[in-house]
């Protein structure tokens, strides 16, 4: 498994829960892409569920009569897991891999994975375990961003930083992972979440920017990109940041 700057960036901004946007924060629409693709009594599990924020942010929001299994890799993440749904009674919390998840066939509503698909060398292995968890005409739903996400930071980064190269495009991403999903469900379709953010403090981006390069941008050059976007908000209001982020749909056949 491998997490690429663009990864690392778009969890920090997601993490901000209600960052400047105008629509829904992520975490809100992803439940109410959930809520509409699930049954009122279901199982639901989310494979790579990390600290658990899509369950922590909408847990006043669960249906009584669903039960939710979390999982994740690593040992510290669901340590980390468990004490955020610490006491929440339709909750349970396991670790496995994600090419060999420790649950037995058939045995979900709907399948989550936020993020995930694209941090994988090779999603053919667990998207092959979705497909066994999943009961008949259950509903899978696979967050992930598209090649242009973020893609501002790339251009002010450019000439910068010494050696810099784009943020990674993944393997699989928005533009091209419905024929490997197809492959193995039925009725798979993209939904957008948003057009992007609108940030209005220079400070913001530039804080951004260290988060995917870190001691890699220099003094100098963090005033220079400061004084850019400033530019740019003063002239438009605010420094538009592309979030070309969406979830697939599909069914289990």
């Amino acid at each position: 498994m491998r997490r690429t700057g663009r990864s690392h960036l778009s969890e920090g901004i997601r993490a901000q829960h209600d960052p400047l946007t105008a629509g829904l924060p992520w975490y809100g629409w992803l439940f109410d892409r959930i809520l509409a693709h699930t049954p009122d009594v279901a199982a639901v599990l989310e494979v790579g569920a990390g600290a658990g924020l899509l369950w922590t942010y909408n847990y006043d929001r669960l249906p009584m009569a669903w039960w939710v299994w979390l999982t994740d890799l690593s040992p510290d993440v669901v340590t980390e897991l468990r004490n955020a749904v610490d006491g929440a009674p339709q909750v349970t919390v396991t670790q496995g891999e994600f090419a060999d998840l420790p649950l037995g066939d058939s045995a979900f509503d709907t399948v989550v994975a936020n993020h995930l698909l694209e941090v994988l060398d090779d999603p053919s292995q667990a998207l092959g375990e979705f497909e066994r968890v999943l009961r008949p005409g259950g509903s899978i739903l696979l967050a992930a961003d598209g090649p242009t996400h973020l893609i501002e930071l790339d251009r002010l980064l450019a000439g910068r930083v010494e050696g810099w190269r784009p943020l990674e495009v993944p393997r699989y991403h928005l533009g091209n992972a419905t024929t490997a999903l197809a492959e193995r469900f039925a009725g798979v379709r993209l939904e957008r979440f948003s057009e992007g953010f609108r940030l209005a403090d220079a400070d913001a981006v530039v804080g951004l920017l260290g988060a995917v390069c870190g001691a890699q941008l220099s003094a100098t050059h963090s005033r220079e990109i400061r004084a850019e976007v400033a530019a740019v908000i003063e002239r438009d209001g605010h420094f538009h940041l592309t979030t070309d982020t969406g979830l697939f749909v599909a069914t289990a056949r």
